[in-house]
């Protein structure tokens, strides 16, 4: 009897070998990324982050959930610092969040994000958007194959 269901890895399954890629620049300075996987269709996409000792991000909105696992190092946002996020921490950030990241001693982070997040600005404007199709630029900007698209 044939199985029902045939393995066929080859044709369904994107890898990436995150230590046989470069980091590249992401958002602001300090942050770097590497590119998982992305879907310009869904708008999701996941990444490899890594922020440098004593940099924050900027404040930006989130559209859709991020899920984040951090794999090394730490950090905090800027209006709750006794609250901190350090290796082996898992984060859901939900629809709305609005925050500031501040990492003292610079971290490295698995995200999935499940759509895009804007930056925003001091009048509480949008100040720029950073989603799948950006991520998938930039990846393909530094000569780089998008997996997943």
């Amino acid at each position: 009897m044939a199985a029902a269901i045939e393995p066929n890895s080859r044709d369904t399954l994107d890898v990436v070998h995150g230590p046989r890629v470069d980091w590249i620049p992401w958002a602001f300075e300090g942050a770097y990324f590497k590119l998982l996987h992305a879907d310009r269709e869904s708008g999701r996409f996941t990444i490899l982050i890594k922020v440098d000792p004593g940099v924050s991000a900027p404040i930006h909105r989130h559209l859709e959930p991020v899920e984040a696992y951090v794999t090394k190092g730490g950090f905090h946002y800027a209006d709750d610092p006794a609250i901190r996020f350090e290796e082996g921490s898992y984060l859901f950030e939900n629809v709305g969040a609005i925050h500031e990241p501040v990492s003292p001693e610079g971290a490295e982070m698995l995200a999935v994000f499940h759509g895009p997040v804007e930056g925003v600005a001091e009048t509480g404007e949008m100040a720029g958007r950073f989603d799948a199709a950006w991520h998938m630029d930039a990846w393909r900007a530094a000569g780089n194959d998008v997996p997943g698209g």
